[in-house]
C-alpha cells in the first residue's frame, strides 16, 4: 500500500503540484489537527500529521502511517490575481473502504480564500462535513470551524 501512495505522489508531482503545505483544522476551542496537504491540479491528498494544543501548549505527533486516515478528493482553486478563492470537497480511505459496511460515507469539504505572494500562499477559510448515506440528513457548516493552510505554491 505505501508503494501505491508513493506511486500516486509521484505522479501528482509529474502532473505539478499546484499547493504543498501544513493545513490546520480546529477541532475543539484551542486544539487544532495538522495535515501535510498536497493539490496537484483537481486533486488533493491529505494526510494527519498531529494535534497541537494551544492551551498546554502539546504538540503530539502522529505514531505510524496508517492508509485509512489518507484524505483524497478534489478541489478548485479560482484564481483572482494574488488573492484567489478556493472549493474542495474530500473523503478518507477508510470510509471509502467501509462505505458497503455501513452505508454511509463522511465527505469532508473546505471553502476559503487565500494570497499568493511569490511562492508562499496563506489560506483560510470555513470547514464543511456532509453525511451521506443517513437518512437524517447531517450536514455541518459551522464559522467556529475553520481552517488555515500555509505552503509553497506553483
Amino acid at each position: 500500500m505505501r508503494k501505491l501512495l508513493l506511486m500516486a505522489v509521484l505522479v501528482m508531482g509529474a502532473v505539478g503540484f499546484s499547493f504543498i503545505g501544513v493545513q490546520a483544522e480546529n477541532l475543539q476551542d484551542q486544539v487544532y489537527a495538522l495535515y501535510g496537504r498536497f493539490d496537484a491540479g483537481i486533486l488533493t491528498l491529505m494526510y494527519p500529521v498531529g494535534w497541537y494544543d494551544f492551551e498546554t501548549q502539546e504538540f503530539s505527533m502522529v505514531s505510524q502511517f496508517d492508509v485509512n486516515d489518507l484524505m483524497f478528493g478534489l478541489n478548485l482553486k479560482l484564481p483572482l490575481g494574488l488573492v484567489y478563492l478556493r472549493g474542495a470537497a474530500y473523503t478518507t480511505v477508510g470510509d471509502v473502504m467501509n462505505f458497503s459496511e455501513n452505508g454511509t460515507l463522511g465527505i469532508y469539504g473546505r471553502f476559503g480564500a487565500g494570497l499568493n505572494v511569490l511562492f508562499l500562499t496563506a489560506e483560510a477559510g470555513v470547514r464543511l462535513f456532509y453525511l451521506y448515506g443517513d437518512p437524517e440528513f447531517q450536514f455541518n457548516l459551522s464559522p467556529q470551524s475553520f481552517y488555515i493552510a500555509l505552503g509553497l505554491s506553483f
